[in-house]
This record gives structure tokens, sequence and C-alpha cells, in this order.
């Protein structure tokens, strides 16, 4: 470049606010342009040189807004390049127009290679419609979604628990329509899991009776009060069987502690054997004393149960030396009502534990409704 060029475009170059300055290869300086006399309040313009070749040379500077995005999409790059979480930017199709370092380390991929492919390629099939349809219809509110958990597909094809947030990003951003971003949640949610778990074998434990396995006294109030109720709806009937164990204590006396829990365990066995249909329970209502809940059974079908309580034990013979029959037996009081308005559920109770004590009083050892 000539004196004059240089002279010119140093011109040219003032009027943009710019300083242009020649130096040698080791940076001293050659030749200094003028100082820059651009306005700020004016709007940027234009400006051109014809050059020495004949070529003509024109200079359009950016507007503020042009490099105040420029700026802001440096940033971004910057920022997102420095995150552990995986940054994405897709378009309006859910195409990905950038991807972050994270991509290497989150799923095994490299960044480059997300290009062109979609948001959905990188969900696990069970999951892409719900995340799509709930993230991008909250993101299209102009607000950031709420997070949420997906499963995404690394390389090797191993799904990874994700939380992800999307948000709509501004138009003229250069980036794309919707930012993702995606954190690794896979101990996050063998956390949550395990807790699950956990919170289960409570609530089981919480209802069910350790010795015999079967529903506690805490399970059967809350199941007789629901299924009652459930009746009153339906206009059905309801059956309740109480069980007691003959002369147990005896069986105590002379058999042992040990042997009376086996002795119970072996009874509850029995009586489960008999529970035939869906919602029926069984029970350990206290101590030696049973008790199984039969909706929809009137009083002929609930006593049919009841006598096949009677045949297995017999048919077990567990052995009993102080009790009269020489073998373990039963007495069981049976009822069955159809719910009313009004009505509590503990009538049903009274009503079996009245036919109990009949069947204690005329003999054990059998069933009376």
């Amino acid at each position: 470049m000539t004196d004059p060029e240089f002279e010119t475009l140093a011109q040219l170059m003032a009027g943009l606010g710019v300083t242009l300055n020649v130096t040698d290869a080791e940076g001293h300086l050659l030749i200094s342009g003028p100082a820059p006399r651009h306005d700020p309040t004016e709007p940027p313009r234009t400006v051109s040189m014809n050059l020495a070749d004949g070529r003509r040379l024109v200079l359009v500077p950016d507007t503020e807004e042009q490099r105040r995005n420029a700026e802001a999409r440096q940033r971004f790059r910057v920022l997102a390049e420095h995150s552990t979480d995986l940054i994405v930017a897709v378009d309006a199709d859910l195409v990905i127009r950038f991807a972050s370092q994270s991509a290497a380390t989150l799923l095994d991929i490299v960044p480059e290679e997300l290009h062109g492919r979609t948001l959905a390629e990188l969900l696990a099939p069970e999951d892409r419609a719900g995340f799509i349809a709930r993230h991008f219809m909250h993101a299209s509110r102009r607000g950031p979604s709420g997070s949420d958990l997906f499963r995404a597909l690394r390389r090797d094809g191993s799904a990874l628990w994700i939380e992800a947030r999307v948000v709509l990003l501004p138009a003229g951003n250069g980036l794309g329509d919707y930012l993702v971003t995606m954190r690794d949640a896979e101990h996050r949610k063998q956390a949550e899991l395990a807790l699950g778990q956990a919170n289960a074998e409570l609530s089981a434990l919480a209802s069910t009776d350790a010795l015999t396995g079967l529903a506690n006294r805490r399970m059967f109030d809350a199941t007789l009060r629901k299924e009652w109720f459930r009746a009153l709806r339906d206009g059905s009937p309801l059956a309740l069987l109480m069980i007691d164990i003959d002369h147990f204590k005896d069986y105590n006396d002379r058999y042992g502690h040990p042997a009376g829990d086996d002795c119970l365990r072996a009874v509850a066995r029995l009586i489960s054997e008999t529970v035939k249909r869906e919602g029926e329970l069984v029970a350990r209502y206290g101590g030696e004393e049973f008790a199984l809940l039969l909706p929809g059974a009137d009083l002929a079908a609930a006593r049919g149960v009841g006598e096949r309580c009677l045949r297995a034990l017999e048919q077990a013979a567990i052995p009993h030396a102080a009790s009269r029959a020489g073998v373990v037996t039963l007495s069981i009081g049976v009822a069955s009502a159809v719910a009313g308005a009004g009505i509590d559920p503990s009538v049903l109770l009274d009503a079996a534990d009245a036919a109990l004590y009949r069947a204690k009083r005329s003999g054990r050892g059998r069933c009376e409704a």
C-alpha cells in the first residue's frame, strides 16, 4: 500500500472512530494515522476508497446492536465452554445449532457431531414425546420451564439420567430459538429410587405383622373403613370373619412360645390359602385372633369360606395335647351387611365378634353366623 493510499485509508478509519497505525515486525511504530474524529452520537456510516489497482475498498461498520449481539455471543460461548453442564442451542425444529464441550464428558459425543442432529435423538425413545411436549410448550410462554428428569442416550446407547431446563431465546440472538441446559442427574435419580424403595419398605413394615407376614391391625382398620364406604357407594354386601385359635394359651404353656409362634404362622398360612378373590384381606387382629374381610360376599358365601378354613386346619392336624380335640382347632364368627348411610363399620365388626363368641360357647371348633 502506497503512502497516499495509507493516508486516505487512515482518514477513513478516523472517521469511523478507529486509529490506523503501521508498525514493523518488532512492533515499532512506523506511521501513525490521525486521531479518531467520529462523533458517537451520529449513526455509523459506510465509507470507501479507490485502490491503486482499480479496485474499491468499502468499509461497512457494524451497528451498535450488531456489536452488542456479537459481544454477547462471544461471552455466552466462553461461559458455555467452561460450564460442566451440557448447553445446547436448537432452532424451532429442535435441530441442534450449538453444543458445548460438556457433550464429550456427559454423552461421550464430540460437540461438532451433534450439529445438525435433532434434540429428540438425544432422548431415550420412551421419554421423547413427553419431554418435548412438556418443556417446549412451557418455553413458548417466554419463561424458563421447570426442571425435569429424563434419560439421555450416550454414544454406546446406554441411558443416563439428565436434569434439563428449556428457555426460549430472544429473536436475532444468532444461536437458535431455544436453549437447553442439561446436567448429570444419575446420582440424584438413584438416590430418589433408593429413597422410594426405603419408603415403600417402611410403609410395608407399618402395615404388616412381623410374625405372620399378614396385614396388621392398623392395616385391617383402614381397609375395613375403605371397603365399607365402597360397599355403601356400590350397594354391595361386605362380609367379615373373626377367627380365634382355640385354647391357644394352653398350647403356649404346653409347647412353649417358639412353638406357639410356629403355630400362629401355620394358621396364618392356611387361612391365607382360602382367599381366592382380589380385594379380600387376611389380617392378624391381635394375639391368636385373625380377621378375614370379604368385599361383595353375602352371609352364605362368607360362611362357606369359614367352613373351608375349618377343613384346612383339620387336614393340617397340628397336635394340641392340651385340647380335648387333640389338634389345633378354630372358632369362627361370620357376619355380612350392606352398608347404609350414617351406619359405622363397627356394626359389622361387633356382629362378627358376637358370632365368634357364640361359636366358643357352642363348643369351639366351629363356624357361627
